[in-house]
């Protein structure tokens, strides 16, 4: 359960990573306003539950971003095409994991956090949320992808 939680939160992060990298503000703002709309309708949050969810959740958010942004910065460290010693890639792949296991025990940490907030049925349905709006969004993005002239 545990891998599989992680998996699908790494996924959801360099998601959003790729996305605030390449993409207009404007854009970006709109997927969260869209993600908000959509995990509170799949989780079914109350307003009070809400309240005390959201301020949490954008904390971990943020939390995560930080840490793709500290990953990103390793990866992007190896594409200058160097060549570099085998110590230096040892080096870097221990620190990319290291990144990868700050991110497990923050989702663990967070785990806690939105129990305390929301019945556990409600956590469970967040994780499922999170995935499904994930795909929503890559139906979304294909689907204008094919409405382009020309296509």
């Amino acid at each position: 359960m545990r891998t599989t939680l992680f998996a699908t939160m790494v996924l959801f992060c360099s998601l959003q990573l790729m996305a605030q990298r390449h993409m207009d503000p404007k854009i970006i703002e709109a997927i969260k306003i869209k993600k908000v709309a959509f995990i509170t309708g799949q989780v079914g949050l109350t307003s009070n539950e809400s309240q005390k969810f959201w301020p949490v959740y954008n904390e971990l958010e943020k939390a995560r971003m930080d840490l793709m942004d500290r990953k990103r910065d390793l990866e992007e460290s190896t594409e200058d095409n160097t060549v570099k010693s085998d110590e230096t890639y040892k080096k870097l792949a221990g620190e990319m994991v290291g990144v990868h296991m700050k991110e497990a025990k923050l989702i663990e940490e967070y785990n806690t956090k939105f129990l305390s907030v929301l019945p556990a049925e409600k956590v469970v349905k967040l994780y499922r949320s999170e995935r499904k709006f994930r795909s929503y969004l890559m139906q979304e993005m294909r689907n204008k992808g094919n409405n382009k002239p020309g296509k």
